[in-house]
This record gives C-alpha cells, structure tokens and sequence, in this order.
C-alpha cells in the first residue's frame, strides 16, 4: 500500500516538474527580446576585423578558471553610419534588417551565428559583409 502511496505521489511530482518545464519554453515577446546595444564601448579594446556595410570587431578578454585560462573571444557589430556596437549573432543582424533584400540574404546564406564569421579569400572580406553589399546594389 506504501508502495502505491509513493508512486502515485512520485507521478503526481513528475507531472507538475514537467508542466512547470513546458512552461518555461513558451516564448512571448518582452522587452528582453529587443536588441540591446553595447553600454559604453570603448574602441580601443575592439580590433576591426571588417570594414564594409557591417563593421566587424573582434574583442579578447583574459580567460578564467572555467575556461583554464583562455582568451575568451567575443565578436561584435555594428552598422556603418551608426556608433552602437552589438554583440554579432543572426537574430541580432536580422533584427536590424527586418525587411528587405537583406534580411532575405542574412534568412537565406546564414544558418547559424559562426555562420557569419566565414572568411571569402577571393573577395577579401567576410562572407556577410560581401552578400550585404550585394543586397545594397540590389535595392540602389
């Protein structure tokens, strides 16, 4: 009888865990969701790694004990004309082209954020930057 007591009240505790999980993964539009910029970028700790329609910056940082003591390499963007830095992921750039033949090129030739960081050797410059110089001939 303990037995049955105990698996009942043990299912009864999985169900509600699993509810509250589910939960969890529905999303909603926040204020959280919108892009953020970076607060205060000083340029002297980002290097520029590209110069074109998307100025790419690449900033070390020194590792931790997680880590054991790499640098941890984060990149950045920003858009030329513009003095806000964001962190350089997909939903971000596609956040800021949220329509047109741009966002149409970052939807159709990126999967994934390391995606954006491939390097074209025969045009010189990264991969993002030469599709959204395309996409701006297009829209001239």
């Amino acid at each position: 009888m303990k037995t049955i007591k105990f698996s009942a009240v043990l299912a009864i505790l999985f169900l509600l865990d699993s509810q509250a999980q589910a939960k969890s993964f529905t999303t909603k539009n926040n204020p959280q969701d919108s892009l953020i910029a970076i607060s205060n970028p000083r340029i002297t700790d980002y290097k520029i790694l590209d110069n074109g329609p998307v100025i790419i910056y690449e900033r070390r940082r020194p590792g931790d004990k997680l880590n054991l003591f790499k640098p941890i390499i984060m990149h950045y963007f920003s858009v030329k004309g513009s003095d806000k830095v964001y962190l350089l992921t997909l939903e971000n750039l596609k956040k800021i082209y949220s329509s047109g033949p741009h966002f149409e090129v970052l939807d159709t030739r990126f999967r994934t954020d390391s995606d954006l960081l491939a390097y074209d050797r025969i045009h010189r410059q990264y991969s993002v930057n030469y599709y959204l110089s395309k996409a701006d001939a297009i829209q001239l």
